[in-house]
């Protein structure tokens, strides 16, 4: 069943299993012996036998293999082995079995296919010989491309579902449905406003809560994998965040190309493309705070509470809901990523005049005719627009990047506390 699993789901197993029959040893892919944490051996479970012979412990013939192996490795420990005979063997066995593995050009690649090499030595002053202990057995680049390569599989089997698939396209859709087949008029300004702040506002929330449980989940991993010297918590931080882009980022795709069109927010398909960018930026933007927050606090209970607050009140003042923000609070609208993408995105969509149509959406401006063009300029004042479209995209990159730093701070200020439990 096992194999089948692996077989056909694509999978890895990995079993401990207790007195194997010959025929299910033989049918392991690979086989991994312990004794006392230290590796004797690891391959093929049919070659072991020839190992052992190697090492002059042959397996008696019609012996069960796996028994035979359990026999060299396993001692009871009521066993005193200076004064038995039978039970300073088996210590001498398992011993000779450990050290000769060591010596194995194999073992140097047990630790995700990388070649070990040698420290050099260098002479201390009383003619003995110092060995150099280096910290990582594998450049940075390397612990890089293979946790690069880890995560975007983790990553990709988590979002890449069917039902995130559905919702993404089933959004979309009752999203576009909702604001369909708008016209660049007078009374849809505020419609088409409304679409870019529901879309920025649900994917950078989606982007916020998931990036948050991303550290708060892996710290147990984290931390053994780091205080066994696995790798650079830089090479770590680094392939986690732009591994997980590319998934991060393709349901939002997905999202914009289905409900734009059916919106019709602006025909124009460099529009399209701009805004689809900016909410990219914004989701990405929410990913780091959610990265920010989840490395700060470090349990998924008190993070979810602290993300809660913040996403909420980032959301609040970003603009859409409250014009008349108290003094003392208004500069926090600065720090939200809502604000700048939604900036933006107002002056991509509205770059050209907007016939007056009677509606009263703009009656400063159209004074309630029918007659008439409100200018691009006098549509983003009325919404409350500031700064150019790439002042906000600036913006929006800075936000991106600089809670990542806060992030890998977090991480690694609380590495030395949690490596020494």
């Amino acid at each position: 069943m096992l194999k089948g699993l692996a077989k056909e789901q694509g999978k890895t197993v990995i079993t401990s299993i207790h007195q194997p029959s010959s025929a299910v040893f033989r049918s392991f892919d690979s086989l991994l012996m312990l004794a006392d944490g230290c590796v004797v051996y690891f391959g093929n479970p049919v070659d072991s036998l020839q190992y052992l012979k190697q090492q002059n412990y042959e397996c008696p013939g019609g012996y069960n293999a796996a028994d035979h192996w359990m026999d060299l490795l396993v001692t009871d420990s009521a066993i005193d082995e200076d004064t038995t005979s039978h039970g300073s063997e088996l210590f001498e066995a398992k011993r000779k079995l450990i050290e000769a593995w060591d010596g194995e050009v194999v073992a140097d690649e047990i630790e995700n296919g990388v070649h070990v090499k040698a420290s050099p030595s260098t002479d201390v002053e009383d003619g003995t010989t110092e060995i150099q202990e280096k910290k990582y057995n594998a450049s940075w680049m390397t612990q890089f491309y293979v946790l690069t390569h880890r995560s975007l599989k983790n990553s990709r089997s988590a979002v890449f579902t069917s039902m995130n698939i559905i919702k993404a396209v089933g959004v979309g859709a009752v999203t576009g449905l909702i604001w369909f087949q708008m016209q660049n008029t007078e009374r849809t300004v505020l419609d088409r406003s409304a679409y870019f702040f529901f879309t920025m506002s649900y994917w950078v929330f989606d982007a916020m809560f998931l990036a948050l449980m991303t550290f708060p989940q892996e710290r147990a991993i984290i931390f053994k994998e780091r205080a066994s010297g696995a790798y650079h918590l830089s090479a770590y931080f680094m392939a986690k965040t732009i591994s997980e882009a590319p998934t991060r980022l393709s349901l939002p795709i997905f999202y914009m190309i289905i409900s734009y069109w059916l919106a019709n927010i602006n025909n124009r398909f460099v529009v399209f493309l701009g805004t689809t960018f900016c909410t990219m930026l914004s989701v990405m933007a929410g990913e780091s705070l959610g990265l920010l927050v989840g490395a700060s606090v470090m349990d998924f209970d008190k993070a979810m509470t602290v993300m809660v607050v913040v996403s909420l009140a980032l959301l609040l003042v970003g603009g859409f809901f409250v014009e008349n923000m108290p003094s003392f609070i208004k500069w926090v609208k600065y720090l939200s990523p809502f604000k700048y993408s939604f900036d933006a995105s107002q002056q991509m969509v509205f770059d050209r005049d907007v016939p007056c149509d009677g509606s009263g959406v703009l009656e400063l401006i159209c004074g309630g005719n029918s007659e008439g063009f409100a200018t691009s300029e006098q549509v983003n004042e009325f919404l409350g627009v500031q700064g150019s479209i790439g002042f906000n995209i600036g913006i929006l990159i800075l936000m991106f990047i600089l809670p990542r730093y806060g992030a890998y701070w977090f991480l690694n200020r609380k590495k030395g506390g949690e490596r020494g439990t």
